[in-house]
């Protein structure tokens, strides 16, 4: 059979198992019964940084399932079933029984579109569309600053501002956000998307004074914080593009929408966490010493030890 022909068929596939979802009817998505005492919660991109995060941080308060295309990197006692979630036929079961999906799964910001398109586009309308076959409560979609990056540098972007994305990546998570408003209106149920900044330990060595990338910076505790509160999020909360950041002393995205809407509260600054990690002139002097040595290996390929080696 010719390529052609067999994309024909796997296009006729699709479009039958789309069909048989989507006509399941929307009563089963808007039950009105209590939330169970602890949620059940899918995690999907569960093997990355935030995923691990979220899996360590998160397992007391909901009964979470992990999944991802990727095995874990090391042992859980977690349910984990390693899936393609560009593959509807294996995503559809895993949304069984859940009452939220957080759905983490992504490319890496820097793929091409060959990377881009299964994940991204594919795989997050497959989310979505299981969510809705397996009737479940909310789907809570992380997108990225990158969506709207792409506005003048001067302004601080609100919540829901129209799309602006600075790279391919951010475009993708603008379709995806598109998405998501499309299946919460169709189908009856809940679509949270986050447009999250740079998620930084408190600690992390690149939180210095100075740094560009402080204005986007969120936390991991105030991104657990945001993540909890998008789950528990009023049930009326149909949908909504939501702003995510710390309470930095600058802001690249604007937050008071994300407060009111989902009861955020984030509790770090990252200029603060800065000033904290690098006290005094000499510290800071390290740290573009450590900058600018970075710079010069990534140039060069050569390592910190031959750099001194070949000095004068």
């Amino acid at each position: 059979m010719g390529t052609t022909a067999r994309g024909s068929l796997a296009h006729e596939h699709d479009r039958a198992l789309h069909a048989t979802v989507s006509k399941q009817p929307i009563s089963a998505l808007t039950s009105t019964s209590p939330a169970p005492t602890r949620r059940r919660v899918l995690v999907t991109g569960a093997a990355g940084q935030v995923g691990r995060l979220v899996a360590t941080r998160l397992a007391d308060r909901y009964d979470l399932t992990l999944t991802d295309i990727r095995s874990l990197p090391s042992p859980s006692t977690l349910p984990f079933t390693q899936a393609d979630i560009a593959d509807l036929e294996v995503i559809l079961p895993l949304c069984q029984g859940i009452d939220t999906v957080l759905h983490l799964a992504t490319a890496n910001m820097h793929a091409s579109w060959e990377s881009l398109l299964p994940s991204n586009i594919v795989g997050a309308y497959n989310i979505f569309l299981a969510a809705h076959a397996a009737g479940c409560r909310r789907v809570v979609f992380t997108s990225s600053i990158q969506a709207v990056d792409g506005a003048a540098p001067e302004l601080v972007v609100p919540s829901g501002a129209p799309a602006q994305p600075s790279t391919l990546y951010g475009a993708t998570k603008a379709w995806g956000e598109a998405a998501g408003s499309f299946f919460a209106r169709q189908y009856g149920y809940s679509v949270i998307c986050l447009r999250l900044g740079w998620v930084a330990s408190r600690d992390s060595r690149y939180l210095w004074p100075g740094s560009p990338d402080l204005p986007r910076a969120i936390t991991q505790e105030d991104l657990v914080s945001l993540l909890i509160a998008a789950v528990e999020a009023p049930a009326d909360l149909r949908f909504a593009v939501l702003n995510g950041l710390s309470s930095n002393r600058q802001m690249r995205l604007e937050i008071s929408k994300t407060r009111r809407l989902l009861g955020y509260v984030p509790q770090d600054d990252a200029f603060l966490l800065a000033e904290h990690n690098y006290p005094t002139p000499w510290h800071r002097g390290l740290r573009r010493v450590r900058s600018f040595a970075r710079r010069a290996r990534q140039r060069t390929g050569l390592s910190w030890q031959t750099m001194r080696k070949h000095s004068p």
